[in-house]
């Protein structure tokens, strides 16, 4: 088996491929390849490109596009995270799970109840980019998901995702509807999702997001940490209407 490697379509002009950063230490030092053997790339296509290399140096991997065939394992359902900034490296972490879990779009977003300040994690877009990325190679996706760049407030987020399919909001004191309750007719293609911080979301907020046609929904009966419940709710909606 070919070993797999995501390239940005930038890279990819005229069935010639540039490999950079930490990809050509990985190809040189690790795997050993060298210029005539081949590997496969992803980029954010519905095509698995098979590469034979052709220039293997320090900085920089030269190849060219010998064969390709069809490959999309994206989700059909786009779900799109509203998710609360969360305390130490919480929202690295479900980042990265949000990006296994097929998600479309990631929003930080300030709530009242945040801990986190705005300004505390303005120079964090960057690394949550890159740690999209990682995560991206590391699961074998086709796109890259988006990273908003800035942090934004609760109705900032509902305005934006306005006309998704449908929008949940997961909230702890919600006890009577659960998404098996749910039956939408037709089956969603698009979701827009709010998860809340460590101290979840106030009755407020709540309110306003019902303004915008959000629908409070329950994770069970058991209280979930922050960092636990954007897994569970993206895995439950993939489950039901997307590729698990």
């Amino acid at each position: 088996m070919s070993h797999k490697f995501f390239v940005p379509g930038e890279q990819i002009v005229n069935n010639k491929v540039t490999i950079t950063g930490s990809d050509v230490s990985h190809i040189r030092t690790v795997l050993r390849l060298k210029a005539g053997e081949s590997i496969q790339i992803i980029s954010d296509s519905d095509k698995l490109f098979t590469v034979r290399l052709v220039e293997v140096q320090a900085r920089e991997i030269q190849g060219e596009i010998i064969a390709s065939e069809k490959f999309d394992i994206e989700s059909p359902l786009a779900v799109h995270l509203g998710q609360a900034l969360t305390k130490g490296n919480k929202f690295d972490v479900i980042l990265r799970k949000s990006v296994e879990l097929g998600v479309c779009s990631i929003t930080a977003l300030t709530t009242e109840r945040c801990v986190i300040k705005t300004h505390q994690v303005e120079n964090k877009i960057r690394r949550w980019k890159k740690i999209a990325l990682e995560s991206c190679k590391q699961c074998g996706r086709t796109r890259v998901p988006r990273v908003e760049e800035g942090v934004e407030n609760l109705e900032t987020f509902c305005r934006k995702n306005n006309d998704r399919d449908l929008k949940l909001i997961f909230w702890e004191m919600e006890e009577k509807v659960s998404l098996k309750n749910l039956k939408p007719d037709p089956i969603p293609r698009s979701v827009a999702v709010l998860i809340g911080p460590e101290g979840g979301f106030s009755p407020p907020e709540i309110e306003k997001t019902r303004e915008y046609g959000f629908q409070t929904v329950s994770l069970g009966p058991r209280i979930l940490r922050a960092e636990t419940a954007p897994v569970v709710a993206l895995a439950l909606l993939q489950a039901l209407w997307g590729d698990l």
